[in-house]
């Protein structure tokens, strides 16, 4: 048994007949629910009518699984949104800041005939060797 499994021990796959496929889509279309609630609706009803359930229990599920699905829904994505932590996007960076930490942080880069401080604008003569790859990450260089 998988984690996930572990933790829905409570799921049950159904195979129903077309009767009872047609009796839940009339059950949906009617009160205006979801397909689960439509499930559960008719699970809480047998129960309490066979007297397995209580009626502090039944009024409670009842209530529960008699709501709309579009108010369901609604209020589902109200809770998502609320909840949503944005995620940084190559388009939303706030500054270039995290570019040039990147750009630092690289392990070799190409010179063409120029050391990296005649390149950042100092005088003086080529310190290495033209075209050739150097690494950042060793002292001295």
């Amino acid at each position: 048994m998988t984690e996930d499994q572990a933790h829905r021990f409570n799921v049950h796959a159904v195979m129903l007949t077309a009767e009872l496929e047609m009796a839940l889509v009339k059950l949906q279309a009617e009160r205006e629910i979801g397909k689960n609630y439509a499930v559960l609706y008719l699970i809480v009803e047998g129960a309490f009518k066979l007297g397995y359930l209580g009626r502090e229990d039944y009024d409670l599920l009842i209530k529960r699984y008699s709501r709309k699905l579009v108010d369901v829904t609604r209020e589902n994505r109200a809770q998502r949104e609320s909840s949503h932590v944005p995620v940084r996007t190559q388009n939303n960076r706030k500054s270039s800041s995290c570019s040039k930490r990147r750009t630092v942080s690289l392990k070799a880069c190409w010179t063409s005939g120029r050391s990296i401080d005649q390149r950042n604008g100092a005088a003086g003569p080529p310190k290495r060797q033209a075209n050739t790859w150097i690494n950042s990450n060793q002292p001295g260089r």
